[in-house]
């Protein structure tokens, strides 16, 4: 289902599923093909618009696997979804782009760069296609991105300065605006306190680029509201979703699907 015929003008959900032995909540459970494709059922059946499906962990201090072991891990999903009758959107979470043009031969909806934009002909190659791009801000690399984390107004000026260069690289390269999603990467390298301003910023900037948000069972929710267990933030990472909701982002990513579901059929 392409995003052109989606007939969706309220909020996108996207459930998330990472295929990784390592992702900081849900590592191991879906690394296995069918587990992963079960769960993408049942977050379908919950009431997700798509899947946000990784194959590589991004959490802070996760080392980067290579591109083969990463296909290894996608490859199966994405051929029993492209033989089966699933109406939703997919997006793929990559910061390779060799990964990125080899999902062009499936039935992907979504590219979702956590490292922000590829090299030229690939983003041509992926706009050609008519998919969409999410364009996502990381200060530094997964392995290091909390040893000094942005922090303040500074956070501020560059996710700012971000979304102007990713939007206009994306024009250049051929992408239309409603098929240029931005970021602003809460979490990925950055203090608590710049996540809390980030999050006010991008609030405010839906008004002028379509603003994806993931903060789903982060832990900056679990440091502020004293939460160890990841699975535990999940009331605290819906009431955050709620106000995405209202500000009409063009999408979240969430792991509790069912419950934001029944919010956003409220609104």
């Amino acid at each position: 289902m392409t995003l052109a015929t989606s007939g969706h003008a309220r909020t996108l959900i996207l459930g998330v599923i990472n295929i990784t032995p390592d992702s900081f909540s849900d590592g191991g459970k879906y690394l296995d093909p069918q587990a992963a494709l079960t769960q993408i059922d049942q977050l379908l059946k919950d009431g997700a618009d798509g899947i946000d499906l990784g194959a590589e962990s991004t959490r802070p201090g996760s080392m980067p696997v290579d591109q083969e072991e990463e296909w290894r891990r996608l490859a199966p999903v994405l051929e029993q979804w492209k033989s089966s009758p699933r109406k939703a959107l997919l997006s793929i979470d990559t910061c390779k782009p060799e990964i990125m043009r080899r999902c062009l031969d499936y039935p992907v909806d979504v590219i979702n760069d956590v490292s922000g934009w590829a090299d030229r002909r690939t983003l041509e190659a992926i706009a050609a296609k008519g998919c969409t791009y999410l364009s996502m801000h990381r200060h530094g690399h997964s392995v290091d991105m909390q040893v000094q984390p942005l922090d303040g107004q500074l956070a501020l000026e560059q996710v700012s300065a971000f979304y102007e260069a990713a939007y206009r690289s994306l024009r250049e390269a051929g992408f239309s605006e409603e098929r240029i999603w931005l970021d602003p990467g809460i979490g990925f390298g950055k203090t608590d306190r710049a996540n809390l301003g980030l999050l006010r910023q991008a609030l405010q900037s839906v008004a002028q680029y379509h603003i994806v948000l993931g903060i789903s069972r982060k832990s900056f929710l679990g440091r502020l509201l004293d939460i160890p267990e990841p699975s535990d933030r999940d009331s605290a990472s819906k009431m955050l979703e709620l106000s995405f909701l209202w500000a009409g982002v063009r999408a979240i990513r969430t792991h509790d699907v069912k419950r934001l579901s029944k919010i956003r059929d409220l609104l």
